[in-house]
């Protein structure tokens, strides 16, 4: 007897109170779900469900034995994540948010080697695929909500003030953050990592400066929304200036871009290790 499969379809029926929905919830036909509680019942010596015009009722007996069913189907479901994720060729995943700089991703890609993944996403999104397995770890924006993640220190990485070529702000011989007030700000969207945007708004705001916020996904379109005239933006502090943009140092804490890497409870701690150096050799 297959005791596992078994004990998930007493869960289920326990669940949905009825061996239709049970059924339908497995993705199975009713029949099977009543021979498999038949037969549990059986090997147990115990009845475990009562059919009633409602549905299905659990016996005194049952609700003794559900929470432990619960945790054997639980368990044999987080075994078979682990031994896949043991199996998948060695695959290392990945999360980076947007604002890191392609130099630094690529650092990190080649530091790892050709079994790495690197996906891009905005830090909110990036956390639920590290709770969900489908990354081994990621490098969020701070500060987050991490729920039930584990993360390491907090590093910033120094960033400049992007302009249009030409604004007063570069014009300027001390250029202030309020000069940038008849520009918007182009930034990733709120949503990507609440709190972290928040966090620099407020920085802003501190300096007089309560900016349009436009939003822009990626550096490309930084770069774009800045050099059009409309728009300044932030960019790591080793990046490039492009074609109809200045780069200017102002308020260089306020606007430090400053991360974490997160992952589930202590694992990858290698990788993590590894990443760590990179981010903290960017930040010198």
């Amino acid at each position: 007897m297959d005791l596992v499969r078994h004990l998930q379809y007493f869960v289920a029926v326990a669940e949905e109170r009825h061996f239709g929905r049970a059924a339908a919830a497995l993705g199975v036909t009713q029949p099977p779900v009543s021979r498999a509680i038949k037969t549990l019942e059986k090997h147990l010596g115990v009845v475990l469900v009562e059919r009633t015009p409602d549905g299905a009722a659990i016996t005194e007996h049952g609700a003794a034995l559900l929470p432990r069913a619960r945790l054997i189907v639980d368990d044999a479901r987080r075994l078979t994540t682990t031994a896949e994720s043991l199996t998948a060729s060695e695959t290392v995943r990945i999360g980076l948010i947007p604002q890191l700089d392609d130099a630094l991703a690529a650092r990190i890609a080649a530091s790892v080697g050709v079994q790495a993944r690197v996906e891009t996403g905005g830090a909110v999104s990036l956390l639920d695929r590290v709770r969900s397995h489908e990354l081994d770890v990621a490098v969020i924006d701070h500060p987050v909500v991490l729920d039930r993640l584990v993360a390491g220190p907090v590093i910033a990485l120094p960033r400049r003030v992007s302009v249009p070529v030409g604004h007063r702000s570069a014009r300027a011989a001390r250029p202030r953050l309020t000069m940038l007030s008849d520009l918007a700000f182009a930034t990733t969207p709120r949503a990507a990592n609440p709190p972290a945007h928040d966090l620099l708004l407020d920085a802003f705001r501190r300096h007089a400066l309560d900016p349009e916020v436009f939003a822009a996904n990626t550096f490309r379109a930084v770069t774009i929304s800045v050099a059009s005239g409309r728009c300044f933006g932030l960019v790591p502090a080793a990046s490039p200036v492009l074609p109809g943009t200045e780069h200017l140092d102002l308020s260089s804490d306020d606007v430090a871009l400053r991360v974490r890497i997160v992952r589930r409870n202590d694992e990858a701690e290698s990788l993590v290790n590894l990443i760590d150096r990179i981010l903290l050799q960017a930040g010198k």
